[in-house]
């Protein structure tokens, strides 16, 4: 994937482009291409698919996260604007969205985070023992992704010995290109086999409530109803996406960062006081999140005339890497006073998980380097990463 884009022309006045953000590239090159996009727009037409707009105006794309009732969820993605799968709370707009996220506030509360503190610390300290004699590993495959995937199958009751199996389906939901899926039929097909595994796993708690997340769940009600297999299905679908792809890519870009700057990382060993602020800067500067909305108006957002029904993408980036917002907002600041990052989004729908993301992070970062302080990437990888979800493909580093 080219960092430069070719205009095609331009779109109702905007300039347009055959932009892709689900292809590809080289690692960083993604969030390059937007800095090198937002200096120069503010706003373009992507003909990709049926086409849909692009806000590239950091202070706009917060706004439009921030006005549901314009912006809607009931399509997250820019591909398809009319989807024939629900997530659940993701896809649901105020009050709806407001009743489940004040249900599931209890479960994702700084308090019962804190409590899961020990067992999320002993899960990341037995894996980075288990690696730190071999030398070396790509440790994305080895703890990036199975770290938090591991957490988050515990916190559901989910079990453990289907991870390969949840990892292959997180892939074919968030991770294909527009050309290897482009009627999205792999992501369908994908969404109904979870669907499938969780019908089962909701039967057996029907049957025999346990105390985990998915068995408490099912005994909230939403306007005095009980909850229906079918929203339970749709819950499960969006809590699967959550658990298993966007912390382990955090974690990636952490390890990444360090093993490149080995000043940072000497810095955060010798002083591990360090650790809270590189995890929020490396959370702000290796953006990966590009959220969509439908909107339910004819507006006008960063310079785009978009009309009700159409899609607007809304790359966090562009605010994350604002050089308006930050001093020197390509770099990690291991002292930065500002923290004000919209990593895990702005609005209604900020993401609910952050408080256990933030803590497995810092556990992780933590962690590993207690053990594993000294290490480098291993030489001959051509790094990449993937469109949707910037995470990076592989990385092998050597200790």
């Amino acid at each position: 994937m080219s960092a430069t884009l070719e205009p095609e022309g331009t779109y109702e006045g905007v300039p347009a482009y055959y932009f892709d953000n689900t292809a590809g590239g080289p690692v960083l090159s993604h969030q390059r291409r937007w800095d090198e996009i937002a200096r120069t727009h503010s706003g373009f037409r992507s003909s990709i698919a049926h086409g849909y707009w692009v806000v590239t105006d950091g202070g706009a794309v917060q706004e439009a996260l921030q006005d549901w009732r314009t912006f809607s969820n009931t399509s997250v993605t820019a591909l398809d604007p009319n989807p024939k799968f629900l997530w659940i709370p993701e896809m649901l707009d105020p009050p709806l969205h407001t009743e489940w996220r004040r249900l599931l506030g209890r479960e994702f509360s700084p308090k019962s985070i804190a409590a899961r503190e020990p067992e999320i610390r002993r899960v990341a300290v037995e894996m980075i023992d288990g690696l730190r004699d071999s030398g070396g590993a790509d440790v994305l495959d080895e703890f990036a992704r199975r770290f938090p995937t591991l957490i988050f199958m515990r916190l559901m009751g989910l079990p453990e010995e289907d991870l390969s199996l949840f990892l292959d389906w997180v892939h074919n939901m968030l991770h294909l290109s527009y050309e290897q899926d482009p009627d999205r039929g792999r992501q369908l097909a994908a969404i109904k086999a979870v669907s499938a595994y969780f019908e089962e796993q909701i039967a057996l708690r029907r049957q025999t409530p346990r105390d985990d997340l998915l068995s408490r769940a099912m005994s909230w009600e939403i306007d005095g109803e009980p909850i229906s297999d079918r929203d339970m299905h749709a819950f499960c679908v969006l809590m699967f996406q959550a658990g298993l792809d966007t912390v382990p890519i955090s974690i990636g870009w952490a390890l990444y960062h360090f093993a490149s700057h080995p000043e940072h990382r000497k810095a955060i060993v010798t002083d591990p006081s360090l650790i809270p602020t590189a995890v929020e800067e490396t959370l702000r500067v290796y953006s990966f999140v590009v959220p969509a909305r439908k909107a339910t108006r004819d507006v006008e957002i960063g310079g785009c005339p978009v009309k009700s029904g159409e899609m607007v993408m809304l790359p966090l980036a562009v605010s994350n890497r604002d050089p308006e917002r930050y001093e020197d907002p390509l770099k990690v600041d291991l002292n930065r006073k500002v923290s004000n990052h919209i990593a895990f989004g702005s609005g209604p729908h900020r993401c609910l998980g952050s408080h256990l993301a933030r803590l497995e992070l810092n556990v992780a970062v933590e962690e590993w380097h207690k053990r594993i302080p000294d290490y480098r990437i291993a030489d001959g990888q051509g790094l990449e990463q993937t469109g949707n979800m910037y995470g990076i493909k592989s990385l092998r580093l050597e200790w």
